[in-house]
């Protein structure tokens, strides 16, 4: 059985100020389709934020109805989907059951993934465990679980995850962390998994913040603290792991526990991440064989560093990335007038300027000037000074005189 996994797909993403539907659709329209075909997949499975916020624009919609009509309609594919913490959980799930007869499997609240959706192919059965992104409080709700804000766990135990109460009966009742994101999410696991025909192969599909993991520049921080993470003991059952949640493709711990990360760069931190689909062969037995197809994007997020002028007059570095998605990084030190928009005319899509070398200059001491006793002509006199390491040319003094003069006689 072949499986493909990804996840983060982020639709209706603005990436300073610039929607990324096209640059979405042109990976999932075309490079997306032509996998499921070329590699016969047998089911997708996609961990989690499908959408970039609860409520997507419309042209993000849009493209989510094209792609499961697709699916549902032309490739009869069958998509295994969870809810992630950038979705709207229940917004997601509208026409869950309708879509279901189609193929398209969406979990998104708790309290529908009580249960494996056993998922039959040409080689057997395989159970799907969905573990959509939620909140401790919910989950422990859904489980029916007693849970105590006053009582802290002990996580480190080593018989358990959990806490014991004698009840009225005298029998141990386990009492559960309702803040706890490990604890909830194991109890979560440990449910679905005796719910697992004995013998039959498993996966688990969840969006989570696995420990461990290598986190990017874009990714929403889940609560306060690190208390979000879950251990990737949680899912040591299941023969394979589809997650989300992590922009970068990586392993948690064992080679059947994965991220696919996302399938576009969402932050100039990621410049430097090989975006891909996983694809997963299990066998009969549930083991299974892994290997990625490469993003082909259609445009790539770099960060360019140099001085201005070598950046402006680079002819092969305009080439190259003359649509891509560009963070300058400049070593000048000196004031740059109109950098932007001189960027753009030959880097089209120049989103942000750094000013690196500015930024490396040591401050100079600012010694015993007392300020108190300078007018607002000296202390920008000496402000310049002491950011540029040498005091204003004489046209610069000139120019800047002029804009005092203004501004006095505007006031």
């Amino acid at each position: 059985m072949r499986f493909l996994h990804t996840a983060d797909w982020h639709l209706g993403r603005i990436f300073y100020g610039q929607y990324l539907t096209d640059d979405q659709a042109h990976v999932l329209e075309h490079q997306f389709f032509t996998i499921l075909k070329e590699e016969k997949i047998d089911g997708i499975l996609l961990a989690g934020d499908v959408f970039d916020r609860a409520v997507p624009p419309i042209e993000a919609i849009e493209l989510w109805d094209s792609i499961i009509t697709r699916l549902a309609m032309d490739y009869k594919v069958p998509l295994f989907v969870v809810s992630g913490n950038h979705d709207g959980a229940e917004r997601l799930e509208v026409g869950r059951s309708m879509l279901s007869r189609s193929g398209i499997h969406i979990w998104g609240s708790p309290y529908h993934t009580l249960q494996p959706f056993e998922f039959e192919s040409s080689d057997g059965k395989v159970a799907i465990c969905p573990m959509p992104f939620s909140e401790p409080r919910r989950i422990g709700d859904a489980l029916g679980l007693s849970v105590s804000e006053s009582k802290p766990v002990d996580t480190e135990a080593e018989d358990s995850l959990f806490s014991y109460v004698e009840s009225d009966e005298q029998e141990s009742e386990p009492i559960f962390n309702l803040h706890n994101y490990d604890q909830m999410y194991q109890a979560w696991s440990d449910c679905l998994y005796k719910r697992v025909p004995k013998g039959m192969r498993s996966i688990a599909l969840s969006h989570a913040f696995v420990m461990g993991g290598e986190v990017g520049g874009s990714e929403r921080t889940l609560s306060v603290g690190g208390s979000e993470q879950v251990s990737p003991h949680v899912f040591k059952n299941f023969h394979y792991t589809a997650l989300g949640h992590l922009h970068g493709p990586q392993r948690m711990g064992a080679d059947h526990i994965r991220y696919s990360g996302s399938p576009l760069k969402y932050s100039f931190d990621e410049q430097g991440q090989k975006k891909s689909f996983t694809i997963i062969d299990m066998d009969t037995k549930g083991n299974v064989d892994i290997s990625t197809i490469p993003v082909e994007a259609k445009r790539d997020v770099v960060i360019l560093e140099g001085h201005f002028e070598d950046l402006l007059n680079n002819k092969e570095l305009q080439i190259k990335h003359k649509d891509d998605y560009v963070q300058a990084r400049l070593l000048d030190t000196m004031p740059i007038m109109d950098g932007m928009a001189k960027l753009r005319q030959v880097y089209h899509r120049c989103m942000t300027i750094e000013i690196a070398g500015r930024i490396a200059t040591p401050v100079a001491d600012m010694g015993d000037v007392v300020f108190k006793e300078l007018n607002e002509r000296q202390l920008f006199n000496q402000f310049a000074e002491t950011v540029w390491k040498e005091p204003l040319t004489e046209a610069e003094q000139s120019y800047i005189d002029s804009v005092w003069d203004r501004i006095i006689k505007e006031d």
